[in-house]
């Protein structure tokens, strides 16, 4: 039987160790939290339940339907309602009773967890991954399941000439979540989930979220590549000007988290090794919102393994990069390629100018559905008869502008169309081509 290590209970790493276990293999899981009930984050996040029906899993108990957002410019100019499409919505799921649920289906399946062990490094011999270092001590394995974070060292460590992406600093997002008692004499709020674009003017995000439990408010504070002290304290000044309602006492969260906001790697594989969820980058890159990608992932590389071995590939050649392409393939092809589209969106928004977007926001330019695509990480295609439109309501003088923002959307579908066009096979040159294409479009 061979041996599966998977670094870090992520929650794409714990399905994947579930089905993994499924097939037969000798799995263990080495996560740094004490127990599961301890590991971070203690809040909740949205994911469509979408997810939950693909893998079988029922929604984990609190889960409840997202309100629609409200979007605000820059300074505060303008604010725009965004009415979501009821049959589709996201559901905000609380990460602990998510985590307990796939650490006990896992558990079930026969998959071993190790609680107090934080890997440190990769294990190196012959041009593959073997193993991982965990506490000092080496563990040998036939796969390393890398679900560590955006931040992990065992990706980290990995040999230059292995291949596996790394992120830049434009390419994370530092962000402060914290769940504030509600000051219960303050006005009751116009907008209840409202979304601060480049708030302040910085590159990110903050929000304020208002929608299911009376007592607390929902607050954070984002920004890409860094977010200092005396930033973050300008920034909650600046939105308890306008939400009265955001208390002083911090009742849960509270602490910084790293993400990443980028297109997914474009080499996640190695020679018995495969990165899942956030140390992929399988996050979208608008809103940061990775767990349903990070569960498909895990259970598409189970999928794959389970295909090779149908196939009767043989053991030693059953985690070779050929064989676990495949894996990147299917993320690709089910979620990466938006998340290249995407990608390319967010940058080009973060680069246009503050007045662009009160422009872009107060006009209209953006319809409902556009704005719930980008709300969504979704590609935005528009129409020839859309096109149109937009001509006929945008004035002479924002002309100009109009054609900066067509200029995006063909070049995020152009990015879009290269990734969906991933070799399907392995071949290193081949392989080695289409990802030199992929980064031109990420130079900045």
């Amino acid at each position: 039987m061979q041996k599966i290590i998977v670094a870090g209970a992520g929650m794409g790493g714990m399905v994947a160790a579930e089905k993994l276990a499924k097939l037969g293999f000798d799995v263990t899981v080495y996560e740094k939290a004490a127990s599961v009930d301890e590991m971070r984050y203690d809040w909740h996040d949205d994911v469509n339940p979408s997810i939950f029906r693909r893998l079988g899993l029922k929604m984990p108990e609190g889960s409840f339907k997202k309100k629609s957002w409200t979007f605000v410019s820059p300074h505060g100019a303008v604010v725009r309602e965004f009415r979501q499409d009821e049959n589709n919505a996201d559901y905000s799921v609380e990460r602990r009773p998510l985590n307990r649920m796939l650490y006990e289906r896992a558990a079930a399946a026969g998959a071993k967890f190790v609680f107090g062990a934080t890997v440190q490094r990769a294990v190196i011999g012959k041009g593959a991954v073997t193993g991982v270092v965990a506490d000092g001590k080496e563990h040998e394995a036939a796969l390393v399941v890398d679900s560590l974070g955006v931040d992990s060292p065992v990706r980290k460590d990995l040999p230059v000439e292995f291949g596996v992406s790394q992120y830049r600093e434009n390419e994370i997002f530092v962000a402060y979540r914290a769940f504030y008692e509600k000051v219960a004499d303050a006005p009751a709020p116009k907008y209840t989930n409202k979304v601060y674009l480049k708030h302040m003017g910085e590159p990110g995000i903050s929000w304020v979220i208002q929608d299911n439990d009376p007592s607390l408010v929902n607050v954070l504070v984002g920004r890409v590549g860094s977010l200092s002290t005396y930033d973050l304290e300008r920034a909650l000044n600046d939105l308890r000007k306008t939400n009265p309602t955001i208390g002083e006492k911090v009742v849960r969260g509270g602490e910084m988290c790293v993400i990443p906001v980028r297109y997914p790697a474009t080499r996640m594989i190695a020679r018995g090794y495969a990165a899942v969820g956030d140390s992929a980058f399988m996050t979208i890159p608008m809103l940061g919102s990775g767990i349903a990608s990070g569960m498909l992932a895990g259970n598409l590389l189970a999928e794959t393994v389970g295909e090779n071995m149908s196939r009767g590939v043989k053991p030693e050649d059953m985690f070779s990069k050929s064989k676990l392409w495949k894996y990147q393939v299917k993320c690709y092809r089910e979620f990466g390629a938006v998340h290249c589209a995407v990608d390319v969106l967010k940058r080009g928004v973060l680069g246009f100018p503050d007045d662009m977007l009160d422009w872009m926001l107060g006009s209209e330019v953006l319809t409902n559905d556009e704005i719930g695509c980008l709300a969504a990480g979704k590609v935005l295609r528009v129409g020839f008869k859309e096109a149109i439109r937009k001509i006929n309501v945008t004035e002479y003088s924002r002309m100009r502008t109009l054609i900066k923002v067509n200029n995006l959307l063909q070049k995020s579908l152009m990015a879009y169309r290269l990734a969906r066009n991933i070799p399907r096979n392995y071949d290193s040159s081949i392989c080695a081509t289409w990802e030199r294409q992929m980064k031109r479009y990420y130079k900045k």
